[in-house]
Order: C-alpha cells, then sequence, then structure tokens
C-alpha cells in the first residue's frame, strides 16, 4: 500500500491515516443485497439472513444459500441495481479526503457485480474494493470468495483482515459501517463511525464509537480533525470528533479484540 504523499503546502508531520468503509447501507443509501434478493428471490431468503445474524452460519454460507434462491439475468440485475442511489454527501467527502492524500476503501461483504455497477453509475468505479465476487449464467447467480481463507472464518470477506492489513505499518484507520457484516472491522480499526445495527453493537459491547447519520456528518468531523489538529500531538485515534479535544483511556484495538 502506498503512503500518502506530502509536499511543502501540507503539514510535513501529518501522521498517515487510511478510511475505509461499508457499501451496503453506508455508502449507498438502501441496503442494495437484501433489496436485489428481496426482488428476485424465492421466499426463504430471509430465513437464511436470521441464521447468519444469530451466528448459525457464516455470512459466506448465507450468501451462497441467497444465491441458490434467486434466478435472474445479468441484464434484469443491472436494471434493478441501477435504481439504487449512493449518501447524496458521499462524493463531497471522498473530494476532501482525495485532496488531503487520505485513501477511501470501500469493504463490502456483499457482492461486486452490483457494487461496481453502482459506481460506474456515479462515477467513481477507479475507487478501490474489495468485496465477494458475482458471475451470472443464463439466470443463475454464482458466487465465489476471495478473501475467505484470509479471514476470521465466519465472513465471507472478513472485514477485520483488510483493516488490519491496511493498519499494519502504523496507518491510522477509520472504519464506517452500519451493520452485521462491520463487527469484525470494529475489533481492528483505531475510530469507527457508526450507525443501525453497528452502533446498537458498539453499545452493546462497550466500544467506543462517534455515532453519524450520514457522510454530511463524517465529513464535518473529519475536516475538523484535518483542518485544525497539530499533527505532532494528536492522531485519528485520540480526538474527540466532537469537541476537537484529546481523548483520555480510549479503548485500544487489542482490549477490542479481546471482549
Amino acid at each position: 500500500m502506498n503512503s500518502p504523499k506530502h509536499d511543502k503546502n501540507k503539514r510535513l508531520a501529518r501522521p498517515h491515516w487510511a478510511i475505509l468503509c461499508d457499501f451496503d447501507g453506508t455508502i449507498s443509501r438502501k441496503d442494495v443485497g437484501n433489496r436485489m434478493f428481496a426482488r428476485f428471490a424465492r421466499s426463504g431468503w430471509k430465513d437464511t439472513v436470521e441464521d447468519w445474524k444469530a451466528g448459525l452460519i457464516s455470512s459466506r454460507d448465507c450468501l451462497t444459500a441467497e444465491c441458490s434462491l434467486a434466478r435472474a439475468t445479468a441484464d434484469q440485475i443491472a436494471q434493478f441495481v441501477l435504481t439504487q442511489e449512493i449518501d447524496p454527501h458521499f462524493k463531497r467527502f471522498l473530494h476532501f479526503c482525495r485532496r488531503q492524500d487520505i485513501p477511501v476503501i470501500i469493504l463490502s461483504d456483499g457482492l461486486d457485480f452490483y457494487i461496481d455497477l453502482i459506481l460506474k453509475k456515479y462515477g467513481l468505479e477507479t475507487l478501490p474494493r474489495f468485496a465477494n465476487h458475482l458471475v451470472i449464467r443464463g439466470s443463475r447467480l454464482l458466487p465465489s470468495f476471495p478473501y475467505f481463507d484470509q479471514g476470521c472464518g465466519s465472513c465471507g470477506n472478513c472485514k477485520g483482515f483488510h483493516v488490519r492489513r491496511y493498519g499494519q505499518d502504523g496507518t491510522t484507520t477509520v472504519y464506517i459501517g452500519d451493520g452485521y457484516s462491520d463487527r469484525c472491522a470494529v475489533t481492528a480499526a483505531d475510530l469507527i463511525f457508526a450507525k443501525g445495527d453497528l452502533q446498537r453493537y458498539c453499545h452493546q459491547q462497550g466500544i467506543e464509537h462517534v455515532p453519524y447519520r450520514d457522510f454530511g456528518d463524517v465529513l464535518r468531523r473529519i475536516r475538523l480533525l484535518v483542518e485544525g489538529a497539530d499533527a505532532e500531538q494528536r492522531s485519528l485515534a485520540d480526538v474527540d470528533l466532537n469537541t476537537g479535544s484529546r481523548i483520555r483511556n480510549r479503548t485500544s484495538r487489542s482490549q477490542r479484540r479481546n471482549r
């Protein structure tokens, strides 16, 4: 992974940061995968999702079962997917991060087929992403899981694995998510933005996080840090984004992993 670029017009001591984002319900306004299966899968797919949420099956098994229950051609799925929208503030957030040389990476336990279509729709097809792979043959959906063996064994695409990989050179990692598939990521990230099911999970587990509603909220807090922080004394991990003040006794990554 390349380190962020620096020039004489930027703070020379700025810490290296990486922002990693969930896709479904975070970048996209709705959970596109769930909507796709609701549209094209036979009855029973919701029971599979509940089994996954209860920890009875892995997300790989869940997604494989959902795909086996669905019947649709690539054109049918594309036509449906392209009606889906992204968070209206995401492109502005991404523009700010790019100006600050902060990489933004998509981590999804969903399917690359619909993610790539939506990114291209919004002119964001160069945004790096890691997701499960989908091939459509006729009307059959055939998923595969290129990152499964590198992860926790419970996720098709373990987000915790990717967060740790981006943070292994000392980069401060920020994670933004909203759901059950983000649970592994929050054990590895330095700073967590959470809403929805992920926010409830963080509350239950006592995991420190920043609540948000949309990328407008995230942008305001990230801008506060980037434009106001003394880089030699602060990092994303030790600043209260609501006030700009230093956080004392922040829960460490290792403490979260051991909960």
